[in-house]
C-alpha cells in the first residue's frame, strides 16, 4: 500500500491537506473520509491505517482530508485567481452549509486519480455533512454514504449547558441580529469552548441545517432520508458516550427514516463514538459493505 500528501482545492479557494492511500494495485473504487468537529486528518492514525489496511485488502483506495473546521480556529488563505485573503476558519467559525464545498472538491480531487465508484464516510459532524449533501445534492457524484457515529449534538448541548442554555441561545440570536454573528461568545456560557454567534446557533438550535439527526423529536422527519437514492450506512458504537438513549433506540429510528433498499445499519460491539480500540473491526465492516454495495 502506498501512501500520499496531497491537497484538495476547494471552489472558494482553500487549500487543504490530506492524505491518499492506495493498494499497489487498485480497481477504481475509493472511500474517503470526512472528519467531525476540528477532526483533522492526523488525528487519528491508529483509526486511518486500520481503515486503509482493511480497505487495500479488497484494492479500494483510501483517503482523509482536512475540512474547513478542522482545529478550533485557524486563518487560511482564500485564493482566487491572484488575489488571496485570510480568513478566519475552524470549528469556531465553520459555515455548517459551506461542507458542500469541501465534499465537492474531494470528489473532483478523486475523479482526476481516475476513481469511477467513489465512497463517502462521514464521521461525527462528518456524518451531518454527509447527510446533508443528500438533501441539496441527492448524493450526486457518490456510489454510496456512511454515517459513523451519527448522533445530535442537540440534547449533549442542553444536559451540558443546563440553564446557560436558553440564554445562550437568546444571546447568539441577538447578535446575529445586530450583524455581529462572528462574534465570540462568552466562554463561561458555553462551557470553555469558542463558538461564534453563529456556529453555535448552527449546532445547537433545532431545526438549523446542521440539526440533520432529529431522533430526539418523535414528531421530527429527517429532511434528506426521503432523497436517498443510493446505499446508506449507519454505524454506532455500543458504547457511543455521546447518545442520550440506547443506541438502539437511534438505530431503530434511522431504519425507519429509509427505505429498506438503501439503508444498512451496523452497532460495534464496545467501541465508543471514535470506535477506539475497535479500528480494525471498523475498516472491515467498512470493507463489506462497500463490497455488497458494488453487487448491487
Amino acid at each position: 500500500m502506498l501512501s500520499e500528501l496531497n491537497q484538495i482545492k476547494t471552489k472558494d479557494g482553500l487549500r487543504l491537506e490530506g492524505l491518499i492511500f492506495e493498494p499497489k494495485r487498485r480497481s477504481k473504487v475509493i472511500a474517503f473520509w470526512l472528519s467531525g468537529l476540528t477532526g483533522m486528518f492526523s488525528h487519528s492514525p491508529t483509526r486511518v491505517h486500520a481503515v486503509a489496511g482493511e480497505l487495500a485488502k479488497k484494492k479500494i483506495s483510501f483517503a482523509v482530508f482536512n475540512h474547513r473546521g478542522f482545529g478550533v480556529i485557524n486563518s487560511l488563505s482564500a485564493k482566487r485567481g491572484k488575489k488571496s485573503k485570510y480568513k478566519y476558519f475552524g470549528t469556531s467559525f465553520e459555515k455548517f452549509e459551506h461542507s458542500i464545498l469541501d465534499i465537492e472538491a474531494m470528489l473532483r480531487f478523486c475523479r482526476k486519480r481516475g476513481y469511477k465508484k467513489i465512497f463517502l464516510f462521514g464521521h461525527s459532524t462528518g456524518a451531518n455533512k454527509a447527510a446533508y449533501y443528500i438533501q441539496k445534492r441527492n448524493g450526486r457524484g457518490l456510489a454510496g454514504i456512511a454515517l459513523l457515529g451519527p448522533v445530535s449534538d442537540i440534547p449533549a448541548m442542553k444536559k451540558e449547558l443546563g440553564k446557560k442554555y436558553k440564554k445562550t441561545l437568546e444571546l447568539a440570536e441577538k447578535l446575529v441580529k445586530r450583524g455581529k454573528s462572528d462574534e465570540i461568545l462568552p466562554l463561561k456560557m458555553i462551557g470553555g469552548k469558542f463558538y461564534t454567534a453563529s456556529r453555535f446557533l448552527s449546532i445547537a438550535h433545532e431545526g438549523m441545517n446542521e440539526d440533520t439527526f432529529p431522533y430526539y423529536d418523535p414528531k421530527r422527519k429527517f429532511r434528506w432520508s426521503k432523497k436517498v437514492r443510493l446505499p446508506v450506512l449507519v454505524m454506532i458504537g455500543s458504547k457511543e458516550q455521546h447518545a442520550d438513549r440506547p443506541v438502539s433506540e437511534i438505530m431503530e429510528r434511522f431504519r425507519k427514516e429509509m427505505s429498506p433498499k438503501y439503508f444498512s445499519g451496523k452497532i460495534v460491539k464496545g467501541a465508543n463514538h471514535s470506535f477506539r480500540k475497535k479500528e480494525k473491526e471498523l475498516g472491515k465492516e467498512i470493507a463489506k459493505w462497500i463490497s455488497a454495495a458494488l453487487k448491487k
